[in-house]
């Protein structure tokens, strides 16, 4: 290859570059993410997928006891007879109490960021609705989310949100069946 050729394939490879440089460049602020990072959410408006994996259980029990005895008597004499007159008084108190809870949920929810704060924490929110045979169910979900969180697949268990606020409700057949009818609480308004 002679001088010429080379010089030439030099100059358009230095009008190439230059063209594309000067074409808007590779860097967008907008649009910037690492090559080395995870695809997590970090603006506001993206999506992640909050796993619920909740169970609870509690336990109460309390035991208590009172006791008073009071004992007071007098001797009254008379040079006819002598009496005794005495007042006993005793009270017991006995009482016992016991309650027990547990629950458990588990479902998949996609949430929305609403606020990033200064230090990188996410706000998230979002809800799903689903209904079956006639049957709405709810499930509300929402907190603070760091991105260190975030797994590289952006999900993010439940446990890992702070504040966190997940309501799971329902309405329908199934709810409608669960609640007493009106003459049932007529009649325990007169302890019936």
């Amino acid at each position: 290859m002679n001088r010429m050729a080379f010089a030439g394939c030099l100059v358009l490879a230095a009008s190439l570059v230059a063209g594309v440089a000067s074409a808007g460049g590779l860097y967008q602020p907008t649009s910037y993410q690492a090559l080395t990072s995870d695809a997590r959410s970090f603006r506001v408006g993206d999506a992640l997928t909050v796993l619920i994996m909740e169970a609870s259980s509690a336990q109460n029990q309390a035991n208590s006891s009172a006791a008073r005895e009071t004992n007071a008597s007098a001797n009254v004499t008379s040079p006819a007879k002598q009496s005794t007159v005495g007042l006993d008084l005793k009270r017991t108190f006995s009482g016992q109490a016991a309650t027990a809870r547990s629950g458990a949920l588990q479902a998949e929810i996609s949430v929305r960021v609403q606020d990033v704060a200064a230090n990188g924490d996410l706000a998230v929110y979002g809800t799903q609705k689903i209904t079956v045979n006639g049957d709405l169910q709810l499930i509300a979900v929402s907190g603070i989310v760091r991105p260190i969180d975030i797994s590289s697949d952006n999900v993010v268990l439940s446990s890992r949100l702070s504040n966190a606020e997940i309501t799971y409700s329902g309405k329908g057949f199934t709810d409608r069946n669960q609640s007493e009818s009106w003459i049932s609480r007529l009649f325990g308004l007169f302890g019936l």
